[in-house]
């Protein structure tokens, strides 16, 4: 008996390891068009969403997700390398900042955690709430919501800013760097490590070209990709691969 009970002991630890276990990181490369999409958040009134992220860039959208256009809606995003929560459940919308100096390519820890009224934001060690407003403090209708979106915004919504909640969460600019464990429900549940379902600029390493050679000229914008360096031209008045012309 004794030995059977070890052996369930041990079989919990292993599992409990597992689920506590890292997930090989993805590198966003920071385009115009990459992003990494998600399943739906099975988000309760009571709830979490966490992932960890590293980054040299101080600006750049990490998460998005919205009822499909209607009011409800959760912006995550870098601003000057401090990361802001916008985030709206009916009442209007309301802003938490947490964390500093989060663009040092160091791993940095968040969490979005839901408590009835209470929204809180965990960046490391840095805990910030606000107190939710609303009627029924539900996000949406989890069949109506959008997916969650990681790094940017699909450039096929360019035609259906009408079905977003903060249409000008299209315009932000993509996060470019590392992201792993993104953990949350995705369906009536237990919390588990997420895959991606569909993806854009993802690189399979994080290699940075544009730190070995940045052939972009002018003022452009360099972009580390598998193969190579690229140059998004956008930022000015010239045009070519590099920015030349």
């Amino acid at each position: 008996m004794a030995v059977v009970q070890l052996r369930w002991r041990w079989l919990f630890f292993i599992l409990f390891v597992l689920s506590k276990s890292s997930v090989k990181a993805f590198v966003l490369e920071g385009s115009p068009n990459s992003y990494a999409q998600f399943k739906r958040w099975y988000a309760g009134v009571t709830d979490s969403l966490s992932f960890d992220f590293r980054t040299t860039e101080p600006n750049g959208l990490l998460l998005y997700l919205d009822d499909g256009g209607i009011s409800d809606f959760i912006e995550l995003k870098l601003v000057d390398g401090t990361l802001r929560l916008r985030f709206n459940l009916g009442g209007g919308a309301l802003l938490i900042h947490a964390g500093r100096n989060l663009h040092d390519d160091q791993w940095h820890h968040v969490e979005l955690i839901r408590n009835v009224e209470d929204t809180l934001l965990r960046v490391d060690d840095d805990t910030q709430s606000k107190v939710t407003k609303g009627n029924d403090y539900l996000f949406g209708n989890f069949s109506g919501n959008s997916f969650v979106y990681i790094g940017g915004i699909p450039s096929w919504y360019s035609a259906k800013l009408t079905q977003m909640s903060l249409p000008s969460v299209f315009f932000e600019p993509h996060f470019r760097g590392s992201i792993r464990n993104v953990v949350y429900a995705s369906e009536e549940g237990s919390h588990q490590h997420q895959d991606m379902i569909e993806f854009k600029g993802i690189r399979s390493n994080d290699l940075d070209a544009c730190k070995h050679h940045d052939p972009c000229q002018h003022g452009g914008e360099c972009i580390s990709t598998d193969s190579g360096a690229i140059c998004n031209c956008n930022t000015g008045d010239y045009d070519g691969n590099f920015c030349e012309k």
